[in-house]
């Protein structure tokens, strides 16, 4: 046995000083052929560079955008020529500075930035162009003139065909030629000012990489995308998409003029009070980020909106923000990324809150940018910021405010659909637990039988004028309801101050209202799922009895039913105020956020 195993052991010893000597041997060659070499592998660069993260076609064209907008651009297009029904070549088309013939070729370069790495509005380091236009294909092409009725200069990087002097990728050849016939067509037709105001076109082919390779819902992806991206300075800059417009949308919805901020039959989103607060830099110097929030109630985050075509309107508001449940964080007003915090749960309802921080370039460390402007990276400290500043809290307080709304709006469905089916539980038990009272027949107090008969009689004017009808009809028709439904249960929405409920007459009929703004409403009533209808029964027995009593008393002790109902409200709430925080629920329920979907109908979102 001792044997086997020495035998085993040399051989491994053998193995290893092979492996071992060859990777040497691997080293010294690939010294011998990098000899001269600067400190990056410029052919392994070139072909690494694809992998820069950009998660479709639609983000990569940020970046030459990005570069129009810097160098004076008022409108950029994007077109895409076909082969079949696939997407062959993407070009982009600005009436900027252009690229000066010298720099052409540097522009191609990774690192060729005019910029010298200052922060100036969006572009620092010179990766954009040339990381970009290799993402989604293999061959780049820069045509530009900076005169009027100049030859264009044409650079062009193909990766399969790169000129190599030792180990040293050579910049691209400036040749003189004029734009490809498809670009030049389209250019003719549609661009504004004609073709003379053309300075730069970037050509992308080789295409091997696309998202969308159908023009039209690539057409449609890209302009949602920039639409989103570049809101803020799309009047300063109009983007179109294969002759398509670009259309600003605010992803909070409350930009008046963007695209879905007004939707016909539905509510607005909700805007909140902003948060601005200064930053130092590394340098000391002091900039400003500003917070903007918004709210969207169940009615305008479920909102339809149809573009047109065929099939079920899309809940557009519902979709975006389920894409963008998290910070919408922005350098100089661009898009760069949806930050989710650890520090803070993403459920369902938080997608009814939208939050979006924009910095400017300086306080890029700060925020984590990354060369490509992809990637925001908050840092302990950014989170701290935010905790200190307020963010954070509020983030939470109007999460909490949208799971309230949510659960007041299942128990009121839960209600009507009670309603509709015939009397309310609890409205048929008061009336047969007071019609075995036989120690005494109810009898309203003479005051409450005084205001009864004046609140009918309003309510009866009130129809009539609303609906035409004659008061003795609208009498007669709200008796007979009256004596078909004499106790009925209705939800009002009052302040957290008024009572957490009232009772009142009209007519013979008695009205329990609730008052779904109060906390007890909210930490008890709405709590209850909408499998126990049995115990929002019993809770509206509760007030059924108090509210009768309060009805049938006396004028002398009908003041101190009142009173005692203001006070007890009053405890309520302040009590119901410290409750949520005995239980950890500053914002939403943890144990709700991915299994109570109610209003959520996503079964429409690809539409």
């Amino acid at each position: 046995m001792a044997a086997i195993k020495n035998t085993a052991q040399d051989h491994l010893k053998r193995q290893r000083a092979y492996v071992k000597e060859r990777q040497l041997d691997s080293q010294r060659e690939a010294a011998k052929n990098g000899a001269g070499s600067g400190l990056v592998d410029e052919r392994m660069l070139a072909q690494t560079m694809r992998s820069v993260r950009y998660a479709d076609e639609a983000h990569a064209a940020g970046d030459i955008i990005d570069n129009a907008i810097e160098a004076g651009a008022s409108q950029v297009h994007i077109i895409e020529a076909t082969e079949g029904n696939s997407v062959s070549q993407i070009a982009f088309i600005d009436d900027a500075s252009g690229i000066d013939e010298s720099f052409l070729p540097h522009a191609t370069k990774w690192g060729g930035s005019s910029n010298q790495g200052q922060r100036n509005i969006f572009g620092r380091f010179g990766f954009g162009l040339p990381s970009a236009s290799v993402n989604r294909g293999r061959q780049f092409s820069v045509y530009s003139r900076t005169e009027d009725g100049a030859d264009y200069a044409r650079v062009t990087v193909d990766l399969d065909n790169l000129r190599f002097e030792g180990n040293s990728a050579q910049l691209p050849e400036v040749v003189h030629e004029p734009l490809p016939k498809w670009v030049a067509d389209y250019i003719a037709k549609s661009f504004r000012g004609g073709p003379e105001t053309v300075r730069t076109v970037v050509v992308w082919s080789k295409l091997d990489r696309l998202t969308w390779p159908n023009k039209q819902q690539s057409t449609n992806s890209i302009r949602q995308h920039l639409g989103i991206t570049y809101a803020g300075w799309l009047d300063v800059c109009k983007l179109y998409v294969n002759g398509e417009e670009v259309e600003p949308v605010d992803v909070l919805f409350t930009t008046p003029g963007h695209r879905y901020y007004d939707i016909e039959g539905y509510p607005k989103a909700e805007a909140q009070s902003p948060i601005e607060f200064e930053v130092a830099d590394e340098n000391g110097n002091r900039h400003t980020v500003t917070v903007r929030f918004s709210v969207l109630g169940v009615d305008a985050h479920n909102a339809e909106w149809s573009s047109g075509g065929r099939g079920r309107p899309a809940k557009i508001r519902q979709k975006i923000r389920k894409e963008y449940n998290g910070f919408f964080v922005t350098r100089h007003g661009r898009f760069i990324e949806l930050a989710r915090p650890s520090i803070l749960n993403w459920s369902v309802y938080s997608r009814q809150v939208g939050v979006a921080i924009d910095f400017p370039p300086e306080l890029d460390d700060l925020f984590g940018v990354t060369p490509d402007k992809q990637t925001i990276i908050f840092t302990e400290r950014t989170n701290q910021l935010l905790e200190q500043h307020g963010v954070i809290r509020a983030f939470k307080k109007l999460v909490s405010d949208v799971q309230a709304e949510r659960k007041r709006r299942d128990v009121e469905d839960d209600a009507k659909a009670e309603e509709s089916a015939g009397e309310r539980p609890s409205e048929s038990i008061i009336a047969k637990t007071l019609e075995r009272d036989y120690r005494r027949t109810r009898k309203a107090s003479k005051e409450t039988q005084e205001e009864a008969q004046k609140n009918f009689k309003k309510r009866v004017e009130d129809i009539s004028k609303d609906t035409g009808v004659p008061e003795e009809d609208v009498a007669a028709a709200q008796e007979k309801v009256a004596r078909e439904k004499p106790y009925k249960v209705e939800f009002v929405e009052q302040t957290p101050d008024d009572a957490f409920y009232t009772p009142t007459m009209v007519g013979t009929q008695v009205i329990l209202r609730i008052n779904t703004g109060h906390p007890w409403y909210r930490e008890v009533y709405s709590r209850t799922a909408t499998d126990q209808a049995d115990l929002r029964a019993g809770l509206e027995l509760m007030l059924w009895i108090l509210a009768t009593s309060e009805l049938d008393s006396p004028t002398e002790t009908k003041g101190f039913y009142r009173a005692e109902r203001r006070e007890w409200s009053r405890k309520l709430a302040d009590a119901f105020e410290l409750h949520p925080a005995m239980f950890n629920r500053g914002g939403a329920d943890s144990r709700d956020e991915y299994d109570h979907d109610s209003g959520y109908d996503e079964s429409d979102e690809g539409n």
